[in-house]
């Protein structure tokens, strides 16, 4: 992983998160706060601009730190970001918060796309099933995709896919003939 400034903020909130057993809640907040970021165009344009009084920045984000309950670390955190003038990273510096947190927790996270919503019993025997062939923690969500035919599309991480649909089944053989076609 390059030393981008993303993961040289990132790295050691995540070494303080971990000393205090903070990982998942500094995580969760900084994700909190960092889709609001990224969803509201407005504050975006209010924190990203450099003519922009810094006080006035700082008194904004507290209030609304104070209404998302952000305490302890990741406050100060947010808070220091935004007075280096840091807090346009803050969307890569989560997703980086993130991946590391995950590796150093040995968990990979998984989308599990199915034609119909699994049961809780099922969806629980599939994160067993995934978790022991990865060899880590699985955390699963899973989506629903009427488009597929039956079976399953795992997505796992951000870079790997293992499709056991009927759907793909039927896209490979497709590809199989259209092969034999050529060479006949």
């Amino acid at each position: 992983m390059s030393r981008s400034p993303s993961v040289r903020y990132a790295r050691p909130l995540l070494d303080l998160a971990e000393e205090a057993g903070e990982v998942e809640e500094v995580g969760n907040q900084l994700e909190q706060v960092s889709r609001i970021f990224e969803e509201d165009l407005a504050l975006r344009s209010f924190l990203q601009r450099p003519d922009q009084d810094q006080e006035g920045q700082l008194l904004l984000v507290s209030r609304i730190l104070d209404a998302l309950e952000i305490q302890g670390l990741a406050r100060r955190f947010l808070l220091f970001l935004l007075r280096k003038e840091r807090f346009p990273l803050l969307p890569e510096i989560c997703h980086r918060y993130g991946e590391l947190a995950d590796e150093r927790l040995k968990r990979v996270r998984v989308t599990l796309s199915v034609p119909s919503p699994l049961q809780k019993d099922e969806l629980e025997s599939v994160r067993q099933a995934l978790g022991e062939k990865i060899g880590k923690t699985v955390d699963l969500k899973q989506e629903e995709d009427p488009s597929l035919l039956g079976g399953w599309v795992a997505e796992i991480g951000s870079s790997e896919l293992w499709d056991a649909s009927i759907t793909g089944e039927l896209a490979g053989i497709k590809r199989k003939l259209m092969r034999n076609e050529g060479s006949a």
